[in-house]
């Protein structure tokens, strides 16, 4: 086997957004989709928000690939096992190129919600380990906890953000059961979150989006 040397070149992200950051704003997305998603796609997801009060921002994953062969449309992913230290550092510099570029948490009053759907979870709770900016709400939509982080500097910054789980009941690859069993991990966090079944599958919910927000946002 040859020899590995890594050398960092630039490259380009892509992201959409749903609104504009106004002085009505009053809530920021930030929604991390999952592997084998395009982040044109998984806005749709939110564009029942109402743009006068919602900016939503949704990054792509720096990952393309064909999902099951040259003919079929091209997805993204945000990392693989393959040299996955040097695609976490990639991300997160990108993400926080993409916030700097923005400024979506300049506004103290403006409400920040951070969500991530399956491999957009363990995606998002990395970069908020590493950087910890303001959230207010975290959305953790099906998906798994990185067990290979050291959470200790962190524990009391996860722990004072309102977090809450959302899984279907008919998700085939993750289930309430497996949510229990990482009762060590989700301490280890610092994680106290509220879970949130719903009648689905493997997706981003509308319904219970929608349930959500009605709930938490405009009580």
């Amino acid at each position: 086997m040859g020899a590995h040397y890594r050398i960092r070149a630039e490259k380009t992200g892509h992201y959409f957004t749903h609104g504009s950051l106004t002085g009505q704003t009053r809530y920021v997305w930030i929604c991390l989709h999952g592997y084998g998603q395009l982040a044109k796609y998984f806005i749709q997801r939110f564009e029942f928000l109402n743009p006068a009060d919602h900016y939503v921002i949704v990054p792509e994953g720096l990952n393309r690939l064909y999902f099951d062969g040259v003919n079929e449309r091209p997805v993204a992913s945000w990392m693989t096992r393959e040299d996955r230290l040097d695609e976490i550092a990639d991300f997160v510099l990108f993400l926080e190129a993409l916030r700097a570029k923005l400024h979506w948490d300049k506004n103290p009053e403006v409400k920040m919600i951070y969500l991530g759907f399956s491999q957009g979870v363990t995606t998002l709770l990395r970069w908020l380990n590493d950087i910890a900016p303001r959230v207010d709400h975290l959305l953790l939509w099906a998906g798994g906890l990185p067990d290979d982080l050291l959470y200790d500097r962190r524990r009391e910054y996860f722990r004072s953000i309102p977090a809450y789980y959302f899984i279907g009941d008919k998700d085939p690859y993750f289930t309430s059961e497996a949510i229990a069993s990482k009762k060590e991990l989700i301490e280890d966090i610092g994680l106290q979150f509220q879970v949130h079944p719903f009648a689905g599958t493997h997706k981003v919910d509308e319904a219970a989006l929608r349930a959500w927000t009605e709930m938490y946002l405009y009580k």
